[in-house]
């Protein structure tokens, strides 16, 4: 299986809490030209997302919105309604140990792409876990990590910076 770890874009700090944040221009931006360098990456090797799992906070679902934007620019085509789920454990205070159980249930289930957007310090935490804390990320703003995991132990295949 292949999780795709992505940190939301650039976020205001102008808002009554923390879960209302919303996304600055460059923020968007770089979530949509994030969206158009997965895209290549999808078509170019056959990829089709099977789970997309986001955090219910207002910067992680613009994210979610500017980046899958970004990818039908370029031509890739999903219904990703279908495969998205809200999760409040997507969160920056989220459980990385009950996100790996229900992954390594997507992954006997027979899934083969999952990506997550999420939140610092989640996304850190998500990588040291299924790498056993052999490998980690700078996740910058926007952010994108791959990481092919086989229900036991995974590897970083790559990072992108937006």
């Amino acid at each position: 299986m292949n999780i795709w770890i992505m940190r939301h874009g650039e976020a205001g700090f102008d808002a009554p809490t923390d879960s209302e944040r919303t996304l600055t221009e460059k923020g968007k931006n770089a979530a949509f030209l994030q969206g158009k360098w997965l895209s290549e990456q999808c078509i170019s090797r056959n990829i089709q997302f099977d789970k997309i799992l986001v955090s219910p906070y207002v910067r992680a679902q613009q994210t979610l919105t500017a980046l899958t934007q970004g990818m039908e620019a370029v031509g890739f085509s999903q219904h990703f309604a279908n495969i998205t789920e809200e999760w409040d454990e997507i969160t920056p205070n989220g459980s990385p140990d009950m996100i790996q159980d229900y992954l390594a249930f997507l992954n006997e289930e027979g899934a083969n792409q999952v990506l997550i957007v999420s939140h610092l310090p989640l996304v850190f935490d998500l990588v040291q876990i299924f790498t056993q804390y052999q490998q980690s990320v700078h996740f910058y703003p926007a952010v994108i990590a791959e990481i092919n995991w086989n229900g036991l132990k995974g590897v970083l295949l790559q990072e992108k910076m937006a």
